[in-house]
């Protein structure tokens, strides 16, 4: 039998799309962001042209995603949260200075419910930024690296010089930080003791609620002129961490970290830019699936995933590709 004849062009019926080659930008290797894209790269396979290839990059799932797929090493991406660093990286600002990526485009987001927060032992007594910059505590922070390609930490930083208080005024203080670019490991440091503090993302992950249940803390509020500054500056995004949802007594201001932006570039073809949005759109019940035995509160896919959501809010023009696909079917 030929070659021709085992190669088909079409399954059940339908032609399978061109023969593809995509780099694609995941996470360390163990966490959601591989997941999507393994998800992914199955569906478009059976979509594809035989001999098709996906490769799932590692990386911080910050910056050295974004700076891959702006550089035409990647083809595809995802990064968090959908509003800021990613207009940062096109208009190559902040984070970004020096470094624009106008070409940068999306295909649409998946949801995911974060805050950015920092959480104080209570037994230190603080309760507030007034209180750091007032008492100058030890305070042992656990949080994201300050390194070059983290989003997360460069925030951060900012969060503290928003409150007057330089980051590195906690060492001088008697302090420290231990930092780690899974936030895992970093509330697990609190939880074993090792640190009297976090600040970081990913409030949804068991080890946020075990470390409240295993220790008081108090979560500290963004105050009121910090805020300010960090929106009108930064345009980052205001949030509040619920009532209740970390056994915290009051709503706590904070800042907004949600939804999985997914990235590409404006030279992506049209069909592939539509088939994979494709992909994520027909068959989000199976990825929805890998969640839904975990409450919705506490699950890193903040399911259901609806397409009618999925064109908005990522702070970048929506690829002709993708823009194509939802509105064939009525989603945008």
């Amino acid at each position: 039998m030929s070659r021709d004849n085992i190669h088909k062009t079409t399954l059940n019926g339908k032609p399978l799309g061109s023969r593809l080659d995509l780099t694609m930008v995941g996470d360390w290797g163990t966490a959601n962001f591989h997941t999507i894209w393994g998800w992914v790269s199955a569906h478009l396979r059976w979509r594809s042209a035989p001999l098709s290839k996906f490769t799932i990059r590692t990386g911080s799932a910050y910056r050295d995603s974004v700076d891959l797929v702006g550089m035409g090493e990647a083809d595809l991406a995802v990064t968090t949260p959908i509003h800021i660093g990613v207009r940062w990286a096109r208009e190559g600002k902040h984070f970004y200075e020096g470094t624009p990526y106008p070409n940068l485009r999306t295909l649409g987001h998946l949801p995911q419910d974060d805050r950015l927060t920092l959480a104080v032992r209570a037994d230190t007594g603080i309760k507030s930024f007034a209180d750091i910059r007032e008492k100058k505590p030890a305070l042992h922070i656990a949080m994201p690296p300050r390194q070059d390609d983290c989003l997360c930490s460069y925030v951060i930083d900012r969060i503290f010089r928003a409150h007057g208080i330089e980051p590195m005024d906690i060492v001088k203080w008697g302090g420290s930080y231990w930092e780690h670019e899974n936030p895992r490991a970093t509330i697990k440091q609190a939880q074993a003791g090792e640190c009297n503090a976090v600040f970081n993302e990913a409030i949804m992950v068991s080890n946020w609620s075990e470390l409240v249940a295993q220790h008081a803390m108090n979560f500290i509020p963004i105050e009121p002129e910090a805020m300010r500054i960090l929106t009108e500056q930064y345009g980052l995004k205001p949030a509040v961490l619920e009532k209740g949802r970390l056994r915290n007594e009051q709503e706590v201001p904070c800042l907004d970290w949600s939804n999985w932006g997914i990235l590409c570039r404006d030279d992506m073809p049209d069909d592939v830019a539509y088939r994979v949005t494709a992909v994520m759109v027909e068959e989000r019940a199976e990825f929805e699936a890998r969640f839904r035995h975990i409450p919705v509160q506490n699950s890193p896919l903040t399911y259901p995933i609806d397409p009618r959501r999925m064109p908005h809010g990522v702070d970048l023009p929506l690829h002709p590709g993708a823009e194509r696909y939802y509105k064939e079917y009525g989603y945008l």
